[in-house]
């Protein structure tokens, strides 16, 4: 399921968003080091992958 991009606050983690509610990385991060938003991070590898794999995930279906 797709959620509002959040990355982790540490300086030393991996410089990424995550977006995607089934990412096990993301899913890892403890919730007192997660930040709202993508602050100029690159999206999360796993998190495009799902997203790309799944035609009915909401990131990819067609706006009308």
């Amino acid at each position: 399921m797709r959620v509002r991009p959040y990355h982790s606050a540490r300086s030393t983690a991996a410089h990424v968003y995550h977006e995607d509610d089934d990412c096990p990385a993301g899913r890892n991060l403890p919730w007192f080091d997660k930040v709202e938003g993508s602050a100029d991070c690159e999206p999360c590898p796993q998190c495009v992958r799902t997203t790309a794999a799944c035609p009915d995930h909401p990131a990819t279906a067609s706006v009308s």
